[in-house]
């Protein structure tokens, strides 16, 4: 299962200059310094967009795979994703965001974030068994229209024992798997007695005892 990526306009206003001393004034006006890059800007277009418009995006749990609809002030548009967010290192504000840019009719490569569904509830963990999330997002290659926001694995009927790789997702139309399928994304497992455990150390216990036996034995033997 998926749902849709949602797609956020936002006002992209070129800029000249550049450096440290720049962006801390861009910053001071509630702006942040981005820069496009993408096949229409392989030297990269620098430019401002505004905090409030791009933060509930760039802080957000689906930033890689919302679309940004930017309005250029030269006229132009472009759509864009998100690829890397500066952020203060004590403050965590956004400081700097890199975008690239998609275009209609050419796929992109992009991960989408696993998102397990009923797991507490799941058949195996209900018969006292353990799920474990081993693979939480999945790269995929998909037109930038069709970016799934999410995929959805609904753990409810997983017994115990289950596993769930990348190549049994359910993947919506015209979205293909570049993670090898093979990987394991999720499993319920059984989880170790008390009583194995206790069984394990005593065991254990049993061989050293013999082990500090035989050195005693062989001393008086010398």
């Amino acid at each position: 299962m998926a749902s849709k990526s949602q797609t956020v306009k936002i006002e992209f206003t070129k800029r000249d200059v550049t450096g440290t001393g720049a962006c801390r004034k861009i910053r001071s006006k509630n702006l942040i310094p981005a820069v496009l890059y993408g096949p229409d800007y392989k030297h990269g277009l620098a430019g401002t967009i505004s905090a409030k418009a791009v933060a509930p995006v760039a802080n957000g749990a689906y930033r890689e795979t919302t679309l940004l609809e930017l309005a250029i002030s030269d006229g132009t548009a472009a759509s864009a994703l998100i690829r890397e967010v500066q952020r203060h290192p004590l403050t965590r504000q956004i400081r700097h965001i890199d975008l690239y840019q998609v275009v209609k009719g050419h796929k992109i490569k992009v991960e989408i974030p696993i998102r397990v569904l009923n797991g507490e509830s799941a058949q195996g963990v209900k018969e006292g068994g353990l799920l474990t999330h081993n693979t939480r997002v999945v790269l995929v290659e998909v037109q930038p229209s069709d970016i799934p926001e999410e995929i959805v694995v609904d753990a409810q009927q997983l017994g115990m024992g289950a596993e769930v790789f990348v190549k049994d997702l359910e993947l919506p139309e015209g979205v293909t798997a570049v993670t090898e399928g093979d990987i394991l994304v999720l499993h319920i497992s059984q989880p170790k007695s008390h009583e194995d455990g206790a069984e394990g150390e005593m065991e254990e216990e049993s061989k050293e005892v013999e082990v500090v036996a035989k050195g005693k034995a062989a001393k008086e033997e010398e």
